[in-house]
């Protein structure tokens, strides 16, 4: 059983490029070329602007799940301990 291939796009992400995990796997374990394995393993694909979720195959026909992350909640009041960028 192989797990799924879970990828988080931003909230506004309309394109999405990754790689799938479980071809990136098997070339692992077959010991074959690193970037063989990637140009196999490459998915590319669009995402409509409403959808939470939606599902890409990779050339090996793995199933790849592609969902949004929400936007995180902002911070009720500022924190020293924050990061300040200048």
């Amino acid at each position: 059983m192989t797990r799924a291939n879970t990828v988080w796009v931003s909230p506004g992400a309309t394109a999405f490029s990754c790689l799938c995990e479980t071809c990136l796997e098997l070339a692992r374990s077959e010991g074959g070329s690193f970037v063989e394995a990637v140009r196999r393993a490459s998915v590319r694909g669009a995402l409509a602007g409403d959808a939470g979720v939606t599902f890409a195959r990779c050339a090996a026909g793995h199933v790849v799940v592609v969902r949004r992350v929400d936007r995180p909640v902002r911070l009720p009041r500022r924190d020293a301990r924050q990061l300040q960028l200048v």
